[in-house]
């Protein structure tokens, strides 16, 4: 029988953030929706509630009386840096197996996330398309280094949560008293 990781890794990593906090715990099924829309800011409300119900009826996700927790084993999943859950699979979830457990490794979850980005033309976030341009520009206007513009912007990342590497990147020009007009344009272009 096929590892739910494998069926879908972009459901089994968006349990595993969601419930990574709560070690699989039930989660009141409102909560679970505030979670994806305000501190996650993945969705707004109504689309969360899509993507919950969506997940309910596949057997992603499986309700008891304290709540919804995840229909497969979360505990082993890693989540990569920066991810972020893609609607196409969320809108029409393929269903669990009915038996299944979920004992991923990383090669599970990385090598079919890095086929679906290499089969898409165009990155989901346009201005990741210019982090070198934008790394290089904040480089030479500061005077730092590519090297310590890097290490400062993933500092940043950690210390904030989920923020995009552009967004980091402008934090730490920002910080710099770099003059910001030249920066998003080079993000807009």
């Amino acid at each position: 029988m096929a590892d739910p990781v494998e069926i879908a890794p972009d459901i089994a990593i968006l349990l595993a953030q969601t419930w990574k906090n709560n070690g699989g715990e039930s989660i009141h099924r409102e909560a679970v929706c505030r979670i994806w829309a305000f501190d996650m800011g993945w969705f707004d409300m109504e689309t969360s509630i899509r993507v919950r119900d969506n997940l309910l009826n596949s057997g992603w996700i499986e309700e008891n009386p304290q709540g919804v927790q995840p229909g497969i084993e979360i505990s082993k999943i890693d989540i990569p840096f920066g991810w972020l859950p893609t609607m196409r699979l969320l809108e029409n979830p393929p269903p669990l197996p009915k038996g299944t457990t979920s004992t991923p490794t990383a090669k599970s979850i990385e090598k079919p996330a890095r086929r679906e980005i290499s089969e898409n033309s165009a990155p989901i976030d346009p201005a990741s398309n210019h982090i070198t341009n934008l790394l290089d520009q904040i480089a030479s206007s500061s005077g730092l280094n590519r090297k310590e513009v890097m290490r400062r912007a993933q500092r940043k990342r950690r210390a904030l949560g989920p923020v995009t590497l552009w967004m980091a990147l402008l934090l730490v020009a920002r910080e710099q008293q770099l003059p910001m007009r030249g920066l998003l344009q080079t993000i807009s272009s």
